[in-house]
């Protein structure tokens, strides 16, 4: 799944903090998806260690006696310095339109890490995880573009992909592991950026991207 809702650029927090808590709204989504997950044979949770990731991954696995592992190879894509952005204008594309060219060779998330470094380090966190022989049904809480790259490798896509694939704040994922060991990979994505807090999507008319550029410039 992808944590629950943070915000960014909170007064009193230094701009962009890298790892914010969960809002009240994000505890609710955890929780939310915690009620759908009840039933679930969950034998396996990891997080990235970031604090949204393993608050998501505490709500949502709660009342299993399970320890919540990590995974830093799952981390979320590294942003970069927007001191060469000369525009307001260039500043929201950049943001607003991030996967945009993320096929490019040269393609870099917010101006950071290279999307071809990412895609490569979460293949390598995803292939070690799949090829543990420690669990059946694994709970993963994890981030919005490094999901993007955990679907778009499923699917057998590229980077381009990215920008057709949203992933909401809380939603989740299902995917089935066909094989073991070396030979797991994914056989089939059988559910793609669910909300349980909101089923229909009513009312969620941005993107993960819209709402980070509208955070940013918020008074």
């Amino acid at each position: 799944m992808r944590h629950g809702e943070v915000s960014y650029f909170e007064p009193g927090r230094d701009p962009g903090d890298h790892d914010p808590a969960l809002t009240q709204a994000g505890v609710a989504q955890a929780r939310a998806l915690g009620q759908l997950l009840a039933e679930a044979p969950i034998d396996l949770a990891v997080c990235t260690g970031l604090r949204r990731t393993e608050q998501t991954a505490r709500l949502a696995i709660a009342g299993r006696d399970l320890p919540i592992g990590t995974i830093e190879g799952l981390s979320e894509a590294k942003t970069g310095s927007f001191e060469g952005i000369e525009s307001f204008a260039e500043m929201e594309a950049l943001v607003t339109r991030a996967f945009d060219h993320a096929e490019e060779p040269d393609a870099r998330f917010l101006t950071g890490e290279s999307y071809s470094a990412l895609w490569d380090r979460v293949a390598a966190a995803w292939a070690g995880l799949l090829g543990r022989s420690d669990w059946t049904c694994a709970f993963v809480a994890c981030h919005g573009v490094v999901n993007r790259t955990i679907l778009a490798q499923a699917l057998g896509t590229g980077p381009q992909i990215y920008r057709r694939i949203e992933q909401d704040p809380g939603c989740v994922n299902v995917l089935d592991i066909e094989g073991e060991g070396p030979n797991a990979r994914v056989d089939y994505v059988r559910l793609m950026n669910f909300t349980p807090y909101n089923a229909a999507k009513e009312g969620m008319l941005e993107t993960t991207l819209e709402t980070l550029w509208r955070q940013f410039t918020a008074d």
